[in-house]
């Protein structure tokens, strides 16, 4: 065996990372880029940047799955992550400055606009001088002395939940610490292969049955190339309070993803209502995770399982009636254990090449992949109080992903406030259907119209 052979750790990929793979595969193949995601923290001050080169070069070290090669054996046809020995540095970083910032910022080139700057960070190849880097930081210094740090990572090998935590792990090695962070992820369940697919017949049956309602989207099913584009706003302290009440009230404290799923499907009608089309319904996939609460890890960690959401036609003319039905849904689903269903059926999927894979799940749905994507993440990595000598003021994610659907509508909290992020491909969304868009979420989010927090849209 050569020195090279041995200098490599081979670990399995995830059941549900080959969805994953297929729609980077999928976004590739239809020249849309890479599923590369960006979460963003904004500091109060511009932070140490020889602190951050420093954690940067520890978190490389410490986590070579950063560099890892995705493979798939040829004896088996599983894909897996070919893990080397980490390189002598760290994650690449681009340093900005806003037009008019003080300039504290050493060595950062000057931006126009700095959305667009954040927008091309994820259009960029994360490779760099032929390592195949998993991710990269950009510090941005803003005009008022603030600073963002955006970090884009690829889907392939992190969901949003690890994001957070990789980023509170950077925090920490910027500032010298070093402490336990992987949990061991739980292994894999082995079943005969006649158990396996009785065990996919709930979720197959669930599938046919959304199949006759269809998932269309705002962007039609014709894949087509273009840049993602966000618009995030925060809200008030005292609007997420009034939010949340509102949220718990309708739909109870231990089923808010309920609300969220029916809001955002409502705000999709509004703009199909304003193109003179009516669907029958609409539907859309969301996450299930099962990290331990407050654990520092597994960082490496895609989502176990999908739910699969169906708001009809009949269920969407009120919140109340929206946000009811997907609550039962959700109950249902988890009586029927659907997510292991999916799992299972995930699992019969793995060994089909990416191209076919994704051809599979476009067949089903004619052409389409979901109407639309939606996740609420919880509280964004509340360990994360400072970040290289900046004080950490907010958090929050942009979510990348391909045409179609071409939109998604997310949430997060951090220090007591909400995050909104629309999230739209080029030529998807005019702006007329963003602000009708946004408009119908705040009103359904609100009880009542919130025209001024429409800015910027």
């Amino acid at each position: 065996m050569s020195a090279a052979a041995r200098s490599t750790v081979r670990l399995p990929v995830r059941v549900t990372d080959c969805f994953l793979l297929a729609h980077d595969d999928f976004m590739q193949r239809t020249r849309q880029g890479r599923h590369v995601t960006q979460s963003l923290i904004e500091l109060d001050r511009v932070p140490d940047i020889e602190k951050v080169r420093a954690g940067l070069m520890r978190l490389v070290q410490k986590h070579p799955r950063l560099v890892a090669r995705l493979r798939r054996d040829w004896r088996t046809l599983l894909p897996f992550w070919e893990v080397p020995t980490p390189p002598a540095r760290g994650l690449p970083l681009g340093l900005w400055r806003e037009g008019g910032a003080p300039g504290s910022l050493v060595g950062a080139v000057e931006i126009e606009g700095v959305m667009d700057r954040l927008e091309r960070a994820m259009a960029e190849p994360l490779a760099e001088e032929g390592i195949d880097f998993k991710a990269r930081l950009d510090v941005i210094e803003l005009r008022d002395g603030r600073a963002i740090v955006a970090l884009s990572w690829s889907h392939l090998l992190i969901d949003g939940k690890g994001a957070e935590l990789l980023l509170a792990e950077l925090g920490r090695l910027c500032d010298g610490v070093d402490l336990p962070c992987d949990v061991k992820e739980p292994p894999p369940v082995v079943l005969p292969w006649n158990e396996k697919l009785k065990r996919t017949k709930a979720a197959v049956a669930h599938l046919e049955n959304l199949a006759k309602i269809g998932a269309p989207s705002i962007s039609g099913p014709r894949p087509r190339a273009g840049r993602g584009h966000y618009w995030n706003l925060t809200l008030s302290p005292e609007d997420s309070t009034r939010m949340t009440q509102r949220v718990e009230g309708m739909v109870g404290s231990l089923f808010p993803m309920a609300f969220y799923v029916a809001c955002t499907a409502r705000a999709h009608d509004r703009v199909f209502r304003h193109r003179g089309v009516q669907p029958r319904g609409y539907v859309a996939s969301v996450p299930v995770q099962t990290r331990k609460r407050g654990a520092r890890g597994p960082l490496f960690h895609n989502h176990v399982s999908i739910f699969f959401f169906c708001a009809q036609r009949a269920q969407l003319g009120t919140i109340e009636a929206c946000a009811t039905a997907m609550k039962q849904q959700f109950a249902d689903m988890m009586r029927a254990r659907l997510d292991e269903s999916f799992l299972a059926v995930l699992d019969m999927m793995m060994r089909l090449p990416s191209w076919l894979f994704m051809r599979v799940v476009r067949w089903q749905f004619k052409g389409e992949i979901a109407s639309f994507y939606h996740s609420h993440t919880g509280v964004f990595a509340p360990e994360l109080l400072e970040f290289a000598g900046g004080r950490v003021t907010n958090a929050y994610h942009f979510p990348c992903f391909a045409v179609p659907p071409g939109t998604g509508l997310f949430f997060c909290e951090r220090g007591g406030r909400v995050n909104i992020t629309l999230a739209w491909r080029e030529g998807v969304l005019s702006g007329e259907e963003r602000r009708l868009m946004i408009g119908q979420a705040m009103e359904d989010l609100f009880g009542e119209p919130r025209p001024e927090l429409l800015h910027g849209l």
